[in-house]
């Protein structure tokens, strides 16, 4: 006897009830219909409730795009939360050398810095580019690497960077060069490298402000700096309270400042308005970072006036 073949009709009512049933959430679907059912007395309204429930279980089951977060806006306020940095260094360092049995020990020595609780200290032959030979992190105000003395010559020029921390906030590294002598200590020179940051430099630039409103905002970009992760950007008023700090990894951030009100003209509505105090010049320092690991930071000057606005 010949089986019996599911009609054609049949055969495609089953696929798609398999298919229904591999839904994400056909079950939980079903369980809602069955007792809407129930309360609803089978009526065509239970059947639309149904309905509704089985869309909106599937939806988010699914789950919806991700959303791609634009990048942080830095909001100028009158009294921003800054983070209490290290001072600069000021007073003199001492440079020193001495032998001890079959080794050389390089003392380096420099005035406390305020709010400074370590230093990272990286010792370099100079270059360019610089080449680190020792690292050290200390919380006292002397250094001292010791090396073979097989493995030093005279005049050979180190290069010192010194860089100040407070807990995990990192301040303004110096930079010290020092050429090794035998005979005579030698002498703690001021100097600015090209290359001798652990990470690379950033070169930020501005677009023109944006008025609005009731604030005005300026893009700011940046080139990446090798081998950093995020990017502390701090913008302090040079003659008020007002200024904003954040942290980012994106290579751009879009700075929000107070606007006074203006007419169709882009008048001040009150001339006094003119000198209010976020109308002036401000610091913006950005700082690459990787980690506990702090870049160079680059300075700028961002004026912004109600009739003007630039970072030069």
């Amino acid at each position: 006897m010949r089986s019996r073949q599911p009609r054609p009709e049949a055969g495609r009512a089953a696929g798609a009830w398999s298919r229904l049933r591999a839904l994400p959430g056909f079950k939980a679907s079903v369980v809602a219909f069955l007792v809407t059912v129930f309360i609803g007395g089978g009526t065509i309204a239970a059947v639309a409730n149904w309905q509704q429930s089985s869309t909106a279980t599937i939806a988010i089951t699914a789950g919806a795009p991700a959303i791609t977060a634009p990048p942080p806006v830095g909001g100028v306020v009158a009294s921003p939360t800054l983070a209490v940095r290290p001072g600069a260094f000021i007073g003199g360092f001492s440079c020193t050398s001495a032998k001890q049995q079959g080794s050389v020990a390089f003392t380096f020595t420099w005035p406390a810095v305020t709010n400074a609780t370590s230093y990272a200290t990286t010792l370099s032959l100079t270059g360019p580019p610089a080449t680190p030979v020792a690292t050290e992190s200390v919380t006292g105000t002397t250094a001292v690497f010791t090396f073979r003395e097989a493995a030093v010559s005279n005049g050979t020029s180190y290069l010192l960077r010194i860089e100040p921390f407070d807990g995990a906030t990192a301040g303004d590294p110096v930079y010290k060069s020092f050429t090794y002598s035998s005979n005579t200590s030698g002498q703690c020179d001021q100097v600015t490298p090209a290359a001798a940051p652990p990470l690379g430099t950033v070169s930020p630039t501005a677009q023109p402000v944006v008025r609005g409103a009731t604030t005005s905002t300026m893009a700011i970009n940046w080139t990446a700096s090798t081998g950093a992760t995020s990017y502390v950007v701090t913008v302090k008023s040079t003659t008020s309270g007002y200024g904003t700090e954040f942290t980012t990894g994106n290579l751009s951030a879009t700075l929000t400042f107070p606007q006074a009100a203006t007419d169709a003209s882009g008048n001040l509505v009150n001339p006094a308005d003119a000198t209010a105090p976020y109308y002036c010049d401000y610091s913006f320092r950005i700082q690459p970072m990787n980690g506990t690991t702090a870049g160079d930071p680059v300075y700028r000057t961002i004026k912004y006036y109600s009739g003007s606005a630039s970072m030069g």
